[in-house]
């Protein structure tokens, strides 16, 4: 399962026990249902609902070979209300994007898939992302929900983008926009996605393997993954 082993395997037993609880409703992917995109500015006088509060935000990305056979590949999830269901004002979103395929350089692997999710831009929605705090906020105009948008019809939209990167093979998509018994534990496995993305990304843009210096020892400690590409930047080093 390549860089976030341990974290995927925590996500994804955490869908496996929502799901044997009743408590999610799972689509299969259609293209023909994925919302349209215009970037959008939507004003507080035209929203119907706001996604992610604050305190109640959480957006990760994971990926995996092709041997996570553990995952869903077209398979979006949704536990709690969707948008034309919700009762309230604002409320807490979780979107956990789950990448499956084969990828030559994991850096360029996490450039890629983070920057097309925050380029994707619904019609009628207005979003932002901020990859490296893992937060995501989302406001959605009456106008889009009255045409028929839906969390699961995003979903739609993020897989069809998902799947036109080279090396994807397939995405599987959770959404949540309830509070769960579980957000303790998914909030500490996302420290840990949070944790290896950062060591990867100084790995890269550093190019320092002092490793007694570096604040993510530890990290790299426990994820083989993050070692093989240390050793394998430093041989590279040494060849220029």
């Amino acid at each position: 399962m390549g860089l976030f082993r341990e974290p995927l395997q925590k996500i994804l037993s955490l869908r496996d026990r929502v799901r044997a609880g009743g408590k999610v409703r799972e689509f299969d992917y259609n293209r023909s249902a994925a919302w349209p995109e215009k970037k959008s500015l939507v004003l507080q006088e035209d929203t119907l609902v706001e996604l992610g509060s604050s305190s109640g935000s959480l957006f990760l990305i994971l990926w995996t070979g092709k041997s996570g056979a553990l995952l869903q590949p077209g398979r979006i999830s949704l536990v709690g209300p969707d948008v034309s269901e919700i009762g309230e004002k604002t409320i807490p979103f979780i979107q956990i994007v789950l990448v499956q395929g084969e990828f030559e350089d994991e850096y360029e692997t996490y450039r890629e898939l983070r920057d097309l999710i925050y380029d994707t831009r619904p019609e009628g929605i207005s979003t932002r992302i901020w990859p490296d705090r893992q937060r995501i906020w989302c406001r959605i105009s009456r106008e889009a929900v009255a045409q028929g948008f839906s969390l699961i019809r995003y979903g739609n939209t993020l897989i069809k983008n998902l799947n036109r990167l080279k090396g994807v093979g397939g995405a599987e998509i959770l959404f949540i926009t309830e509070a769960m018994e579980e957000q303790e534990e998914l909030r500490l496995t996302a420290g840990k996605v949070r944790e290896v993305v950062e060591a990867l990304i100084k790995m890269y843009e550093e190019m320092n393997f002092d490793c007694s210096d570096c604040e993510y020892n530890e990290v790299c400690a426990e994820v083989t993954t993050l070692r093989d590409i240390r050793e394998r930047l430093r041989k590279e080093r040494r060849l220029q």
